[in-house]
């Protein structure tokens, strides 16, 4: 179903994209001057001129003889085509080119030339003026390459015999331990390659790939490493771990006594750099009221001791003193929305030891029809800006005082259609229809006042008008 426009629409210039025109198999019986048709039976796009009465001669045709535009009809045979006004066009060839019409296709296309076919070493060429070879014929002329019948260490030389029996002596030689050059007379072929030992003065760079060592080879004379990209050696890594973190087990916080049988971590235990302890029983650290140590706190030594010589300051205590939390103090707590009190709402869920706590309004029992208590949580943000609960009553009186109402109106064979909507406010959303189709409709709607709306339609029509107040 089409929608309705009542009245000219106005684009103020702007374009009409992914328009499409009517689409007619034969040409209307009715027409007003303007009206534009394509007509899928005959391939024309047509337009009426205005012609009162109607008259079918009224429907113009956009082609050839009326608008300048011109036809081609392509035909088999010759190369030829004929146009609209009745001429013929031609389609010639030139030098060297050809055109056919064939299939309704013209076809352009180089001419053959003789050119006697043939493999040339040195060749004497002939190009026309279209860049084509027309002839080739063997020249005269070359080169003869003659391989030693034997080669001194690392060098092979390559003899030169030109076609006036002249010759001249290549020799190629490579550089020892770096590059190899043989001869293999048999073969009629010079090899050149890395030796079995390569010697390389100067960087050697490897960009996307991978050096690989076979069998029990090793990189050596690795340089100290001072970029973080250096490769490092075993000097290097040796005093890297040194001195690294040892887990050495749990100790009795109270008295000392370490996980290993014999061993006191206050009297008589050897401490050494990176040792670290867990304590499994509560107690103040080396006796002092001051570094209380609970159940999972734990000790790094920072600095080496003789046995018997250790004191407080050997170490870095972690963690010390985490107990429950309170309100007041950060520590080890939980989060629980079962406890006393009425936490009905409340949802609890955890994930990798975080706690999500949110309303569960679905699962509440619902309030009975017209509670006299019941309220919503706001945040008056205009005034106290404090989180408050709002009566249902007052958000009721609210809603009535301030939501938009509605006017409905009619009119009948008119081309002016005015309603008096007396809702004081320009801020009114206005919906036409048919009133007899009861089909949505367009047209031209006019605020003229905060109390009225005026449309105005191209032809009368009777419409029926829905206007609804906003804030």
């Amino acid at each position: 179903m089409a929608i309705n426009f009542l009245d000219n629409i106005q684009l103020n210039q702007n374009q009409l994209l992914g328009a499409r025109l009517e689409n007619v198999t034969s040409d209307p019986g009715t027409a007003n001057g303007g009206d534009i048709i394509f007509n899928s039976t005959t391939k024309r796009l047509k337009y009426y001129d205005g012609t009162s009465p109607f008259n079918a001669s009224g429907w113009i045709s956009l082609t050839a003889n009326t608008q300048g535009m011109v036809e081609w009809e392509l035909g088999d045979g010759a190369s030829t085509a004929t146009i609209s006004n009745g001429n013929e066009a031609q389609f010639a060839g030139g030098t060297g080119i050809t055109t056919t019409l064939s299939g309704k296709i013209i076809t352009t296309a180089l001419a053959n030339t003789t050119v006697t076919a043939g493999s040339y070493t040195t060749a004497d060429i002939t190009v026309d003026a279209q860049g084509r070879i027309t002839a080739a014929a063997s020249g005269t002329g070359g080169v003869t390459y003659t391989l030693p019948v034997s080669s001194a260490t690392n060098t092979a030389i390559l003899t030169l015999t030109g076609s006036d029996s002249s010759t001249d002596t290549v020799n190629i030689g490579g550089t020892t331990n770096e590059v190899s050059v043989a001869t293999d007379n048999a073969q009629g072929k010079i090899e050149i390659g890395l030796p079995d030992n390569v010697t390389i003065t100067g960087d050697l760079t490897v960009t996307g790939g991978d050096i690989t060592l076979g069998g029990t080879g090793r990189i050596q004379g690795v340089d100290t490493v001072t970029a973080a990209t250096d490769a490092a050696n075993k000097a290097y890594v040796d005093s890297s771990v040194a001195g690294g973190l040892t887990f050495k087990g749990g100790f009795n916080a109270n008295t000392g006594v370490t996980a290993l049988a014999g061993t006191n971590l206050y009297t008589n235990t050897v401490l050494e750099k990176g040792d670290f302890y867990v304590v499994t029983v509560a107690g103040n650290f080396f006796g002092q009221a001051s570094t209380p140590l609970t159940v999972g706190d734990s000790v790094l030594v920072q600095t080496a001791a003789a046995s018997g010589a250790a004191v407080i300051g050997d170490f870095a205590v972690i963690q010390s003193d985490t107990d429950l939390a309170t309100a007041s103090t950060v520590g080890i707590g939980n989060v629980n929305v079962n406890g006393a009190g009425n936490k009905a709402g409340l949802s609890l869920s955890y994930s990798a030891g975080t706690g999500t706590v949110g309303l569960d309004i679905i699962n509440l029992t619902a309030a009975g029809a017209g509670a006299a208590e019941m309220f919503f949580a706001v945040n008056d943000e205009g005034g106290s800006q404090n989180n408050e609960k709002l009566d249902i009553s007052a958000l009721a009186a609210y809603v009535n005082a301030n939501t938009g109402r509605q006017f409905v109106g009619t009119t009948s064979g008119v081309t002016t259609h005015t309603f008096n909507h007396s809702l004081n406010s320009f801020n009114v959303i206005v919906q036409l229809f048919d009133t007899s189709t009861k089909e949505t409709v367009y047209a031209s709607v006019d605020r003229t006042t905060v109390n009225q709306v005026v449309v105005t339609t191209a032809a009368s029509a009777s419409l029926t008008c829905l206007i609804d107040k906003i804030g």
